[in-house]
């Protein structure tokens, strides 16, 4: 099977963008975090049609699009089920994403966050259909879909939709026997539909880069130079069928340090593993 996900394993999630203190985006620093990002030969960019009020696919543009040749990266976006009230909703929505992000085409075209209680919505107006139909016309590379739903779910979506190319799981060594999360089963699922996986929540919204007291001495000991984001990091990249581990980084100190984690592959070893599950029991 072709691997549809040329690039190094850290993706840059433009959700939690740096911000000024009137709220803004600020822009200057992240030009400069997508420029170190870039310059350390990483390519994925995962943005959505809600992040920031709409505003991080406008800042797409603004410091990554306009100011790199487009063939120097690739772009991930989705389209969102909670604005949608008609299929003609789905068509001006993906027009105006075209629009904030100047891009000409999307490499990777997401349905957001799929779920138990919003699957119907993206059958009822057609999204798979649509996005299947932009692909044809090349203004979307590869379809997938990004899921907070049952392994159950995850089951029906993918055997009702085979066109799916990849899924964006959330899988952090915390939620990985989460009875809500379940993080494991989904795992499990999509690579028995040989599907490749892109990470969301390695480090769960921040929680594990600022561990309890407890687990945080288990790694402390473990190894003292490593920060906890990256034995978070390092945990979801090894992973069977992980091709892409996003990261909403903010600060250039965010960045340096997932840039070192992830720059080569870097397995945990058996000990760190086992000091890894203890921090983990204490969570």
């Amino acid at each position: 099977m072709e691997d549809i996900f040329a690039s190094k394993k850290l993706g840059f999630g433009l959700m939690r963008l740096p911000t000024r203190k009137d709220g803004a985006i600020d822009m200057k620093l992240l030009c400069e975090l997508v420029d170190r990002f870039m310059e350390a030969g990483f390519t994925y960019f995962d943005t959505a049609y809600v992040y920031h009020d709409g505003e991080s696919e406008r800042a797409v543009k603004q410091a990554l699009v306009d100011r790199y040749p487009r063939d120097s990266f690739t772009l991930a976006t989705k389209m969102p089920h909670n604005f949608l009230k008609s299929a003609s909703d789905v068509d001006a929505t993906f027009a105006e994403q075209m629009e904030r992000t100047g891009a000409g085409y999307f490499d990777f075209y997401l349905m957001h966050g799929v779920n138990n209680r919003n699957w119907e919505r993206y059958e009822k107006f057609g999204c798979w259909e649509h996005a299947a139909r932009m692909k044809r016309e090349g203004r979307i590379r590869h379809l997938g879909f990004s899921f907070h739903g049952t392994p159950e779910l995850l089951e029906q979506t993918l055997e009702s939709h085979p066109e799916a190319e990849f899924v964006q799981l959330q899988l952090n060594y915390a939620d990985w026997e989460s009875p809500r999360i379940c993080s494991r089963k989904c795992h499990e699922i999509a690579r028995a539909h040989g599907l490749p996986i892109v990470v969301m929540e390695p480090v769960k919204g921040g929680m594990l880069a600022s561990l309890p007291s407890a687990a945080a001495e288990i790694l402390c000991a473990a190894a003292p130079q490593a920060t906890q984001a990256s034995w978070a990091l390092r945990y979801a990249a090894e992973l069977d069928g992980v091709k892409v581990v996003l990261s909403g980084m903010n600060a250039m100190e965010q960045m340096e340090d997932n840039i070192a984690t992830l720059n080569a592959p870097n397995p945990l070893t058996p000990e760190e593993k086992a000091a890894l599950e203890r921090a983990a029991a204490c969570l």
